[in-house]
């Protein structure tokens, strides 16, 4: 009885613990995305003006983001409705909260365990970086993510009763996603694509119809903003540097879920049942990365106010902090593919997880942000699978989740404090 108590006090106060620290960000202006989200923010703020004064036309003296006008068009009205852009951040704050709650929803809808414990696990994405930046500093990024949960959660809704309208509210939210952040269309094209493999050809005719009829207002808003169809230039041309930063990510955040005995199991028991040719395929990709290490070096791209370099995510980084060259880095973006071709081997299904990932990511530079914390936002909610299974069925590994979303939190933090990224120069 007394160990069951203790249990439940400590899993109230892991609960708490994320809102409490998430709050007193808040308060102290915190930016765990060293300077980015605030940066950002201030920037486009120009824009939540503009458009309080109906001033949606293009001009290049007002104008500055590519992104759909969805995010913004939400800040104008609160700004409309409040006329203090601290009271604009403080509502968007609260809305943000709408992220852990509707995560929580669709795990439920998946997942049939202990209700407590899929609380603190969603709550402890309150303690990711890039997610408390745009929570605090309202960014586009975290706008399109919450879309995209709520959308979710209608598409599980239909599965379970099969009603029409949840299938219209998934696109729906979806389209809304895609309004605040274009690269969500791929997501968007995704659930088509299950509509058209699970329903009657009369049904999905109607859902792609309604997608068209969806689209209309954002041939509407690239003319008021052309700006928005210039996208595609920022498509990279060198995939071998994408890719590598995309794995590198990739690994960092797939180890908060394999960091545990099951799935640690899971992926030592393959790499152990390696055929010859693929402990070939290793050592070859392993010889040609450490002598070939030019090619693994991020694009070297310049703020507009700082020498800082940019991009290529958190073992880039580390990588030059610690040995002042790229071996972490190559290894990282190895150890990234090695596992992903493990838990695809172990899960095909996984498959789609990565190529949607990657494909909302061919961008000339690769900034974290744009997998935090949408990536494992993904894995979670698309489908059911072991990675999340193994980790939400058992407390101890919950736990070890926690800790390491917890510890990642901690370096964030003493980053921002140090100003170690800005000690990145040429």
């Amino acid at each position: 009885m007394k160990t069951y108590i203790r249990k439940n006090i400590l899993t109230l106060l892991l609960a708490i613990i994320p809102i409490i620290s998430i709050i007193i960000g808040f308060i102290l202006n915190e930016d765990l995305s060293t300077g980015g989200a605030f940066h950002d923010f201030n920037l486009t703020w120009k824009i939540i003006i503009d458009y309080t004064n109906f001033g949606f036309m293009d001009n290049s003296e007002k104008i500055t983001t590519r992104h759909m006008p969805l995010h913004y068009l939400l800040l104008t009205s609160f700004y409309v409705i409040l006329k203090d852009q601290y009271l604009v951040r403080l509502f968007y704050f609260f809305f943000s909260f709408l992220l852990p709650i509707f995560l929580y929803l669709n795990l439920a809808k998946i997942y049939n365990v202990n209700k407590l414990l899929l609380i603190v696990f969603s709550l402890s994405f309150l303690l990711i970086p890039l997610f408390r930046a745009t929570a605090i500093w309202p960014n586009a990024h975290l706008t399109a993510t919450i879309f995209f949960l709520i959308g979710n959660y209608f598409f599980l809704k239909s599965k379970e009763n099969n009603f029409f309208i949840h299938k219209i509210f998934n696109l729906l939210f979806l389209s809304f996603a895609i309004y605040s952040l274009q690269t969500y269309l791929i997501l968007f094209l995704y659930y088509l694509y299950k509509y058209f493999l699970s329903e009657k050809l009369y049904n999905f005719i109607k859902l792609f119809l309604f997608g068209g009829l969806l689209s209309l207002p954002g041939l509407f808003f690239i003319m008021l903003n052309p700006r928005i169809s210039e996208l595609g230039g920022m498509v990279t041309r060198d995939f071998f540097y994408t890719i590598s930063v995309n794995f590198s990510i990739i690994f960092l955040f797939l180890s908060f879920l394999i960091l545990n005995k099951e799935n640690l199991k899971i992926i030592i028991d393959k790499i152990q049942i390696f055929k010859k040719k693929e402990i070939a395929s290793i050592f070859v990709l392993f010889f040609f990365a450490f002598y070939n290490q030019d090619l693994f070096i991020v694009k070297q791209v310049w703020s507009e106010t700082s020498n800082i370099k940019l991009g290529g995510g958190f073992f880039y980084k580390l990588s030059y902090f610690v040995l002042n060259n790229n071996l972490i880095f190559i290894l990282s973006f190895l150890l990234g593919l090695v596992v992903t071709y493990i838990i695809i081997k172990y899960e095909p299904k996984f498959l789609e997880i990565f190529i949607i990932i990657n494909l909302m990511n061919l961008n000339y530079v690769i900034y974290q942000k744009y997998f935090e914390p949408l990536f494992l936002i993904i894995i979670i909610i698309l489908f059911k699978n072991f990675l999340v299974t193994n980790v939400i069925m058992n407390f101890k590994n919950i736990l070890t989740f926690y800790v390491l979303i917890f510890l990642y939190f901690v370096i964030a933090y003493i980053n921002d404090i140090s100003n170690f990224s800005y000690q990145l120069l040429s």
